[in-house]
């Protein structure tokens, strides 16, 4: 024993009596006590409650044993010993046990049978209870009785102030010089009749460290003109993927005409999951935030920071900065510091629609070891929207910025993240085995593995890229029955190879989205689908659209660039555009007019391709009463007071064959009566409202390609002779083929023949005036009636 002792004195003295090793060893032997004491605790109470009767004793050593749990973070075991105690002490712990587990709506349950008779550190829980579940007026109501308290007491106040709306009595109190100087000078509605806000000031600054983290640093003045802009920018939603991002509200504020500024409090704030419903998604989160007192002259300002804490890859990014938008901008600026070391290139991309003159050419400037690369713009003009305009990403001018140098990193990078993934279990492989058990040919078998994973596993439309970039295992989504587009992509690769098949997965952007640019890799894709080899030729595969059939895509898929990851090489692969007889609407309807002018009418559509897509998801997904009573709207729309008799639906849900419809309906009425004249309701028209422009700014583009062919059976009472026939029409144009032929088959049947083809799917602004000169043209031969004649 002396010699322990003097060993100890010894490294005292050696090391000095504050010798912070000596600290650590002491502290460490005194955590090892402390958990062997705690533990012993534990186990004492433990005993002594299977022995002891019911009794108070019980309950006071119950008490204690929670108590125990609780010190040590053991929330549940807290509760799970408090749920058995009925008296003041044990409810009032359950409830604050019950927060600090984050069983909030549990908590308040309790703590509001309880009240608000408990001492300071259980008020504040009640306090932070109330505030967990939206109750903030209930919540500064419980804060107010917390005053004398020492620890508890500032906290409280802490919360009142930081709860309300904080307004200043002086006007412009915190806001900078440069921002109030903006306001004060700002035009009003009549400088800017189309918008329904102003952006005063964007200032939009990206910072990347040395260790490849992400620091977004965003500010935004918008004043509001009306009403339009009060709906619009009344409420701010920041999104953000909670896994590797951290979002935080420097400040939210409203100030109002004569200057008073209203701060936003956290009873204005909420932060949400968007996908509440599926908690493989839970990490997509969004901060919204109610502006209060939004008026008409008022200016909104928040300024917000975002922390990535890891980059996609972990050493790359991407970005764009747009030169319009959806209002006015009178000031816009942007950085991006990025240190010396990092290759950050650019492009300046849709550039012929910047026609007003903007230097889009960021200005780089090398300071110590870092590169800032910067933007500015004055007075820039909202976007007028035109009908029938390319999407905003085509169509708004933008500088696409990335680190990225080859899209060979993307490869590796992405297929490293999936590659653990595409492994099927054992409930997969006998699921595999059922779908293609009658299955001789790959394409049968591609086609019923394809037709479960679209049909039987729900989609959650989370982009890609919102929910990370690392799809969940295919077993897992499996299992669920519902994933993103990653994850149904991977769920069918692993299917197929189960089934001894190899497919890929594909990364690509929709048609609403960024082009991919060839020469600037990037991480900016909306979409992932999947790809296989099938006779030497590349087939694409979108389970997310669960009535496209196998070997078709949606419309937002065709013609895009995308990167197919392949086994050990990527390809950039374009997806085809299907030719207008792949998206073919047919219908064939015949008409028999009874001699006293009542009609019996039989109608079929039947839809292929993109329409078949459509058809077969409106008879889905529409309730039956809805489809009846729209058919009952259709019939009208051929003859007053029509009647639907009945209808019939085929292969709605069957992707091999094409979805049918048959209705029949009766009128007691058909023609326009004029005397002993009849007119006959117009059997083909040209709608030119779409044209009325004389000049557009925007081309005109249209989703797809696609044709359309009517063919309509009229078979006329004997009292009544043909009087006027409209001539026939048949144009080919560069963008359409037309045709609407009438022809009296006898003398008493009457045929149709409409066509309408589309052959290219984007009008440019350099050949719109033409286009809307061949659409005229037809339209005043085409917009005729057939006439008919009582017989003398």
């Amino acid at each position: 024993m002396r010699k322990k002792i003097t060993i100890v004195l010894a490294l005292v003295f050696i090391c000095g009596c504050s010798n912070p090793v000596l600290d650590i060893w002491k502290a460490d032997r005194l955590v090892r006590s402390s958990a062997k004491t705690h533990a012993q605790a534990v186990r004492l109470y433990q005993e002594s409650l299977k022995h002891l009767p019911a009794c108070p004793k019980k309950d006071q050593t119950r008490l204690k044993l929670a108590k125990l749990y609780m010190l040590s973070g053991d929330y549940p075991l807290a509760i799970k010993e408090l749920r058995l105690l009925e008296t003041s002490k044990g409810r009032m712990l359950l409830a604050q046990a019950l927060f600090k587990n984050s069983d909030f709506t549990d908590a308040l349950e309790v703590f509001n049978k309880i009240g608000d008779k408990g001492d300071a550190e259980y008020l504040y829980s009640y306090g932070q209870t109330l505030e967990k579940n939206n109750l903030y007026d209930q919540a500064l109501r419980i804060y107010s009785l917390i005053r004398k308290d020492e620890i508890f007491g500032p906290k409280a106040q802490g919360r009142l102030g930081t709860i309300n709306l904080n307004s200043g009595q002086i006007a412009f109190a915190g806001v900078q010089e440069e921002t109030k100087k903006a306001i004060q000078q700002s035009p009003g509605e009549e400088k800017y009749p189309d918008a329904s806000a102003l952006y005063l000031l964007c200032d939009e600054n990206i910072y990347l460290t040395e260790k490849d983290q992400l620091i977004s640093d965003n500010h935004y003045v918008i004043k509001i003109l009306n009403d339009r802009g009060k709906e619009a920018f009344g409420e701010v939603t920041l999104t953000y993927d909670s896994t590797y991002e951290k979002l935080e509200l420097v400040y939210a504020r409203t100030i109002k005409p004569d200057g008073t500024v209203v701060t936003v409090g956290d009873k204005n704030i909420r932060d949400v999951s968007l996908y509440m419903n599926f908690p493989l998604y839970s990490n997509v989160r969004a901060r919204i935030i109610s502006m209060p007192e939004v008026t008409a002259g008022s200016v909104i300002e928040y300024k917000v920071k975002v922390y990535q804490s890891q980059l996609p890859n972990k050493k790359d990014f991407s970005t764009i900065y747009w030169l319009q938008m959806d209002e006015p901008i009178l000031w816009q600026k942007s950085k991006i510091d990025v240190p010396a070391s990092k290759s950050l290139r650019y492009k300046i991309v849709n550039a012929s629609y910047n026609t007003f003159g903007f230097d889009m050419t960021p200005k780089v400037l090398q300071k110590a070891n870092r590169k800032i690369y910067s933007i500015e713009f004055k007075n820039v003009p909202q976007i007028i929207p035109e009908s029938s305009m390319p999407p905003m990403a085509r169509a708004n001018p933008y500088i696409l910025f990335t680190t990225l140098e080859s899209w060979g990193d993307i490869y590796t990078w992405w297929r490293d993240l999936y590659r653990d993934k595409i492994v099927p279990d054992a409930a997969m492989k006998a699921k595999v085995g059922e779908l293609t058990k009658d299955k001789e040919t790959p394409e049968e078998k591609l086609k019923a593995i394809y037709d479960f994973c679209a049909q039987e596993v729900r989609y959650v439309a989370v982009e890609y890229g919102d929910a990370g970039f690392e799809p969940h295992k295919a077993a897992e989504i499996f299992a669920n029955k519902y994933g993103d587009c990653k994850d149904k992509a991977i769920l069918l690769i692993s299917m197929l190879q189960a089934a001894g098949l190899e497919a890929f997965p594909v990364l690509i952007s929709t048609q609403d989205s960024l082009d991919l640019q060839e020469d600037m890799p990037t991480l900016l894709f909306n979409h992932a689908i999947a790809a296989t080899k099938l006779s030497n030729r590349i087939v694409f595969m979108d389970v997310t659209a669960n009535t496209v059939v196998f070997g078709d895509l949606p419309l937002g898929d065709q013609d895009r660039e995308t990167l197919v990851f392949f086994k050990d090489h990527y390809e950039l692969v374009k997806t085809p555009l299907f030719q207008p007889e792949h998206n073919k609407l047919s219908t064939f309807m015949k008409i028999k007019v009874n001699d006293d002018e009542t009609i019996q009418a039989q109608r079929e559509i039947v839809a292929l391709g993109s329409y078949g897509a459509l058809q077969r998801y409106w008879l889905k997904f529409t309730m039956p009463t809805l489809i009846q009573e729209e058919l009952q709207q259709k019939a009208r729309s051929f003859a007053d007071n029509a009647v639907l008799k009945v209808y019939e639906i085929k292969n709605v849900d069957d992707l091999d064959r094409p979805v049918s419809l048959k209705y029949s309906f009766t009128a007691p009425q058909y023609f326009i009566k004029a005397g002993p004249i009849r007119i006959m309701d117009q059997l083909a028209s040209i709608d030119t409202t779409p044209f009325f422009k004389v000049t557009r700014r925007y081309p005109i583009e249209f989703s797809g390609l696609d044709l359309q062919e009517d063919r309509i059976e009229i078979e006329l009472p004997a009292r009544f002779a043909v009087k006027y026939l409209p001539p026939p029409v048949e144009v080919q144009t560069p963008w359409f083929y037309f045709v609407s032929r009438y022809e009296l088959v006898s003398e008493h049947l009457i045929r149709h023949h409409f066509v309408h083809e589309t052959k290219k799917d984007r009008i440019g602004v350099s050949e719109y005036e033409a286009y809307k000169k061949s659409i005229e043209e037809i339209a005043s031969k085409v917009n005729q009636h057939v006439v008919l004649e009582e017989k003398k």
